[in-house]
């Protein structure tokens, strides 16, 4: 496998491991742990991170849907597919564990704590607020680390499909 698919397909899982470790922490009684700046730069890199993967899928000449796509991800590396499934096992386990996001975005001013649904201010607690950005987090990280964890799966399934466009081709060469 050439270097750049390796370094994409580890660049996706170390941050898929990092907004990981960011939901988890987010179950810890308590302030939240992970500031809020840097759970949303994690959740910001998708969009590089997973575009790029798509390219490469655009590129491979590969469809990111349908049957012969789901046999390419079968095909994937073993370690690949258990790293994958174990990130978003644990993922969606914290999710269902911290329960529901909250309803309305959190907000701090001098007169006190509020959630903020569409207008409506909620006069809240100090600990609901707190549980409030830790969904908020745990919510967005949650995405991220699924889409991380896609954007390694597709990495690799590009490079396979790439290999078999050059077998095919060399087997065409050899014939001609």
């Amino acid at each position: 496998m050439p270097t750049s698919y390796k370094v994409h397909i580890g660049v996706s899982l170390s941050l898929a491991g990092l907004t990981g470790i960011a939901v988890v922490l987010t179950l810890l009684p308590g302030r939240p742990v992970v500031p809020e700046v840097a759970a949303f730069t994690l959740f910001g890199l998708v969009f590089p991170v997973f575009g790029s993967a798509l390219l490469r899928c655009y590129r491979a000449g590969l469809q990111t849907r349908g049957p012969d796509f789901l046999l390419l991800l079968w095909l994937t590396p073993r370690w690949l597919r258990a790293a994958a499934g174990a990130l978003v096992a644990a993922v969606v386990l914290c999710v269902a564990i911290g329960g529901a996001p909250a309803r309305g975005q959190p907000e701090r001013t001098a007169e006190g704590y509020y959630l903020n649904n569409h207008g409506d201010r909620e006069p809240v607690n100090r600990a609901k607020y707190e549980s409030a950005l830790k969904s908020g987090v745990r919510w967005f990280d949650s995405g991220a680390t699924f889409f991380f964890v896609v954007s390694a799966v597709m990495v690799a399934a590009a490079y396979r499909a790439e290999e078999e466009t050059l077998v095919r081709w060399r087997e065409a060469q050899h014939d001609a």
